[in-house]
């Protein structure tokens, strides 16, 4: 499973992105971000989900999911994250922070 994530927005306007594969991720790492795919339902959720702003500085995520038998892109606001999405959401945040493969602009 591949997936490409990009944070964009936030108080400082920082655009964080990562792409991952989820192959060369150690044996519990891939396990764990199929488990938080699956349990988002993401191949099921709207390509496109938003709310109106209730402040200023809200982070949009846009995050493509590709594997060998579907590719699904979703862009969210953080506004109208759906709540089987949040996990999937800060792990893959965690990683990107700290992968020396994202960039941050």
């Amino acid at each position: 499973m591949q997936i490409h994530y990009e944070r964009t927005g936030g108080f400082a306007g920082m655009h964080l992105v990562v792409t991952l594969d989820s192959e060369k991720l150690p044996d519990e790492e891939a396990r764990r971000l199929h488990q938080l795919v699956e349990a988002a339902h993401f191949f099921a959720l709207p390509a496109v989900t938003t709310r109106p702003l209730t402040g200023a500085d809200r982070f949009q995520y846009k995050l493509t999911v590709q594997t060998q038998q579907q590719q699904h892109t979703v862009e969210v606001a953080e506004a109208a994250i759906p709540i089987s999405m949040r996990p999937l959401l800060e792990w893959l945040t965690g990683y990107a922070r700290n992968s020396k493969d994202s960039h941050i602009r």
